[in-house]
């Protein structure tokens, strides 16, 4: 759903914002939650607005149905009221917005029709999935056969934290997504690399939210047994046996390096510097986190952290996010939506 709007100039791609329907909005209302969750108030001229004043050129859509609130039924609707809602805004304001196809986890076999209905039907440009379910992180086995369904359609995959039931309330003084959502994105980094799952599906293109979580300062521990220069000149050893992870055939830096890390709630220098250094620019995309922060915000960070150079500023903003879609044809899926919503 990506496309170049013909009155506008090139700029941001934000592959990290957060959409709502109002069905979404009264089931969050009506449902009882111990985690976190905003009000629902996204708005799209709200949306368009906040794009307009950052020079965020397209905006790609993306929820998650609240997996441990919710029956399967439930789910199951609220990522189609999702899905839908997304793909009319990408016909209703052509080249402004995207689409991630929500998943209506734990269902494996409702994700699959959920992933075949974004793809053939909405001309989704990529699926969103937390980083976790039922204490099974993306590594895990269960998820076997989402990952043999989008390695087939060499699909991006957008990651999204989901605190673990394991790990909810555990300093009653700090709301979850302070420090778990961060850690959660480490923790499926990790099981996905080490369980060989990277390795076995290499057509998937996988983006991990807030600047990879904690990654990039525990990369000593990814790098464990093994001793690289991640800066070019310098070697970074990492932590000696007894405990050494199973070691992709390329290393541990490789596979760091061939996936994508956003920007959403990192857009200071310190975080910066960490990402840019440990998987260079190439790979991270712009992201906001709408609505909880504003891309104005966002792309002010990054302007004045003063981390990358002019032209690697460029490919954070749009050229890396432009390669990464360029087999999406905004056109015909356009006119996919187009046809669907004729009446």
């Amino acid at each position: 759903m990506i496309g170049e709007p013909s009155s506008r100039p090139c700029g941001c791609i934000d592959v990290h914002h957060h959409h709502g329907t109002p069905e979404f909005a009264q089931f969050m209302a009506d449902t009882p939650s111990d985690r976190i969750f905003p009000p629902n108030t996204w708005r799209v001229e709200e949306a368009l607005a906040d794009m307009d004043e950052s020079g965020v050129r397209t905006a790609i859509l993306s929820q998650f149905p609240p997996y441990h609130l919710a029956t399967a039924a439930r789910r199951k609707a609220l990522a189609r009221d999702l899905n839908e809602a997304a793909a009319r805004h990408a016909t209703d304001h052509p080249g402004r917005f995207g689409l991630f196809t929500s998943l209506p986890l734990p269902s494996i076999d409702d994700c699959l029709e959920e992933i075949e209905y974004g793809f053939d039907v909405l001309g989704a440009d990529g699926v969103a999935i937390s980083t976790s379910i039922d204490g099974k992180w993306l590594g895990d086995p269960y998820f076997t056969p989402l990952w043999e369904e989008l390695n087939r359609r060499k699909a991006v995959v957008y990651t999204h934290p989901y605190t673990p039931a394991c790990c909810c309330g555990l300093v009653p003084e700090i709301p979850e997504y302070i420090i778990e959502y961060a850690t959660d994105t480490t923790r499926t980094i990790g099981s996905l690399i080490w369980s060989g799952t990277t390795e076995r599906f290499p057509d998937i293109k996988f983006i991990f939210s807030h600047g990879g979580g904690t990654m990039p300062f525990l990369i000593e521990r990814f790098l464990a047994g093994t001793a690289v220069e991640v800066v070019p000149g310098i070697t970074t050893k990492g932590k000696s046996p007894p405990f050494v992870p199973p070691q992709p055939s390329k290393g541990i830096l490789h596979e760091l390096r061939r996936m994508y890390y956003d920007t959403a709630q990192c857009s200071n220098p310190i975080a910066l510097r960490a990402l840019r250094d440990t998987v260079l620019p190439s790979q991270i995309l712009f992201g906001s986190d709408y609505w909880y922060r504003t891309s104005v915000e966002t792309v002010r960070g990054l302007d004045s952290a003063q981390v990358f150079t002019g032209p690697e500023l460029e490919m954070v903003k749009n050229r890396n996010a432009s390669r990464l879609f360029e087999s999406w044809p905004g056109s015909e899926i356009l006119s996919k939506m187009a046809a669907r919503t004729a009446p």
